[in-house]
């Protein structure tokens, strides 16, 4: 991997002081509507709040844009050419259309791009150890504090603001078609985007690119690296659930029969050998290696001379990485026993009749989680245990060599030339995998500059962006956009 020269920090796209003070007002009223979604609404006001903040702060995409809304709270913005919006039969400009309602739009266009930027809107509730109120932002330290900061409302103000900017600047978006999503219930695994794939599956509508959140702008990820690194999620571990289920042998009396010949008892000794054994050896995916071989020649002795040699490397590195805890998953296919029931409390002397257990397994790649699968199945042959497959989540893979990602890596090269740019593999998991089918490519990457603190406020107390960064990442969503046309 040829090394490129880092220039200073400073030498970073932004924009004005002035916009930058428009941009913290606008991001600090998003972030001061509790948008901490429950099934009972109990927030509803809030998000409500929040659409009507969305609608006076960005006027020119409320102007323009089709706006489409799945399920209680999850919408698409779809933004077009002002020729093609003109023109249309029925100008469907500055609409609201409720999906459920079965109202459709036709959108094969064959000679244009479909590019779709993603942030959800929803955020994990705020506890008392937090300095400052959650949800009422604060400007301080030269950042702004407040849930959703990072996760995810700072990189959804940046895609709608690069969108009201450049149709204020009068670009046509000729030859693109850009769409914004952003899922109310995203934190939850809820049904938004799962609602909003269904109808493009339904309605031939295909992606070129997708681009979520799960990667960002980090330090001190990669053994040996000094430099910051724009890491591009371009895979993430799918999830499988199984139902695992055991019943009870013996017949008779309970008295009579032995104690080892029951439903919970076998159940355990299953689920203690599929533990015990190493079902899933592990092995270097494509863009896990990918992200070491693209440091390595930042790195310092002898991190270089390992992970710039993984041809003579590898299998050490891969002993290595597979007993840390925090690298275990990024090579591995993971399982875990979620839930477990049997027998009744009412009745504790009365031996269950049936065990039934819940297996989550988390894979890199299907072939894999198959061969695995076909042991775990024999150990249950063993203890007379059934299993049934439950969901089926499985992500496909981007190819990191392919256009989208080269337009991602040079777009972030001209904005942020002072990282270091790096496909990854992602073991959590984002809305973008839904789009599995209906996009060429998925890519997972938010331009939001974390440091060590930043990175471990998600989903904990004082999260907060620091506020020069809020201006580079509406000057990348403006390049990225701009960068797609055909």
């Amino acid at each position: 991997m040829k090394k490129r020269t880092l220039q200073p920090e400073s030498n970073r796209k932004n924009t004005t002081p002035e916009k930058q003070k428009q941009y913290i007002k606008t991001l600090k009223k998003m972030i001061d509507c509790k948008t901490v979604y429950d099934k009972e609404g109990t927030n509803k006001e809030e998000y409500d709040r929040f659409y009507q903040v969305l609608e006076q702060e960005f006027p020119n995409l409320h102007k323009y844009a089709k706006r489409l809304t799945f399920g209680s709270g999850c919408f698409v913005y779809k933004i077009e050419s002002k020729k093609d919006s003109e023109t249309k039969e029925n100008n469907m400009s500055n609409a609201t259309i409720n999906v459920s309602n079965n109202l459709k739009i036709n959108d094969k266009e064959s000679r244009k791009k479909n590019i779709m930027l993603m942030s959800h809107h929803d955020v994990v509730d705020g506890d008392d150890t937090w300095e400052t109120n959650p949800f009422c932002a604060v400007e301080k330290d030269g950042a702004l504090w407040g849930r959703g900061t990072i996760d995810t409302k700072t990189p959804l103000f940046a895609q709608l603001q690069a969108c009201e900017e450049l149709l204020e600047e009068g670009y046509d978006f000729e030859g693109i078609n850009i769409y914004i999503g952003s899922s109310n219930n995203e934190e939850c695994c809820g049904d938004g985007m799962v609602l909003a794939t269904k109808y493009f599956r339904e309605n031939n509508i295909r992606f070129d690119a997708v681009l979520d959140e799960g990667g960002a702008i980090t330090t001190g990820q990669i053994p040996g690296v000094t430099a910051k690194s724009a890491m591009v999620a371009v895979h993430e571990k799918s999830r499988h659930v199984y139902r695992c289920k055991a019943k009870l042998e013996s017949k008779g009396h309970g008295g009579f029969g032995p104690a080892t010949d029951n439903a919970l008892v076998r159940m355990s000794r299953f689920i203690s050998e599929v533990s015990e054994k190493k079902i899933y050896k592990g092995n270097f995916s494509s863009e896990v290696k990918a992200t070491f071989t693209a440091h390595a020649p930042y790195m310092s002795f002898p991190m270089n001379l390992l992970f710039g040699n993984f041809s003579i490397f590898g299998p050490i590195i891969k002993k290595i990485m597979l007993k840390i805890p925090q690298t275990n998953p990024m090579l591995s296919t993971s399982i875990s026993f979620t839930t477990m029931s049997a027998g009744k409390k009412e009745e504790p002397q009365i031996r269950a009749k049936e065990a039934e257990v819940t297996m989550f397994l988390r894979c890199i790649r299907e072939e894999d989680l198959q061969a695995g699968l076909e042991k775990i199945r024999n150990i249950a042959k063993k203890y007379d245990v059934e299993i049934e497959e439950v969901l089926r989540d499985y992500c496909e893979p981007t190819d990191f060599t392919s256009e989208p990602y080269k337009v991602l890596e040079k777009v972030l090269n001209e904005n942020f030339p002072d990282v270091i740019v790096a496909p990854f593999l992602l073991t959590a998991g984002t809305d973008a995998r839904h789009f599995t089918g209906i996009a060429d490519s998925i890519l997972r990457f938010a331009p939001i500059d974390l440091d060590k603190k930043q990175f471990a406020s998600i989903h904990s107390a004082n999260e907060h962006i620091k506020v020069k960064n809020v201006g580079e990442c509406v000057c990348f969503y403006k390049d990225f956009i701009q960068r797609n046309v055909i």
